[in-house]
Order: structure tokens, then C-alpha cells, then sequence
């Protein structure tokens, strides 16, 4: 009986974590437009506009990093404070922090 105990214990736990973990993390609460395409509660990640010049409407709670390239790796063109609108004539990606 103890074993059993045990077993269902650590299936229950299993099962708890699982459920946890397989729910995805936001990594910016509100609207971040890039380009004209808006992105609610947009999760950690690089998000790249259609066109230039780069058009970067940031209305969440975490500041976005900008780069010059579609990949967010290379040449760093700045950063959009929460709250701020700006425009980045070379600008390719924007990167969401985690």
C-alpha cells in the first residue's frame, strides 16, 4: 500500500510540473507593433518588419532591442523604452527579452 502511496505521489507531481511548465512564458504584457503588425503580450523572441523604415510601437512593460538584421544577432541599433514609439531607417528585427 505504501508503494502504491508512493507511486501516485510522484505521478501526481509529474503530472503537476508538466502542466506548469507547458504553458507558454510572456515575456512583454501588452501590444508591441513592428512595422504595422501588432503583437499582443508577445513572448521572448525576434520579431521582423514587413518593410523599411522600421516602425517600432512598443506599449508593453519591457523595453525591445533593435537590430539591423531580420535574425536580432548582428549590429544593435537600439533600444524602445515601454511606452515609446520610434522609427530605425535600417532597422530589420526586434528583439523581445526575456
Amino acid at each position: 500500500m505504501r508503494r502504491t502511496t508512493t507511486t501516485l505521489a510522484a505521478l501526481a507531481t509529474g503530472a503537476a510540473l508538466t502542466l506548469t511548465t507547458a504553458a507558454p512564458a510572456l515575456a512583454a504584457r501588452g501590444v508591441l507593433t513592428v512595422s504595422g503588425k501588432q503583437y499582443t503580450d508577445p513572448a521572448r523572441g525576434c520579431y521582423t518588419g514587413g518593410f523599411r523604415p522600421l516602425v517600432v510601437d512598443n506599449q508593453t512593460d519591457t523595453p525591445v532591442l533593435v537590430y539591423a538584421d531580420h535574425a536580432c544577432k548582428r549590429h544593435s541599433l537600439g533600444v524602445v523604452a515601454p511606452r515609446q514609439r520610434r522609427v530605425f531607417e535600417f532597422g530589420g528585427g526586434v528583439l523581445v527579452p526575456s
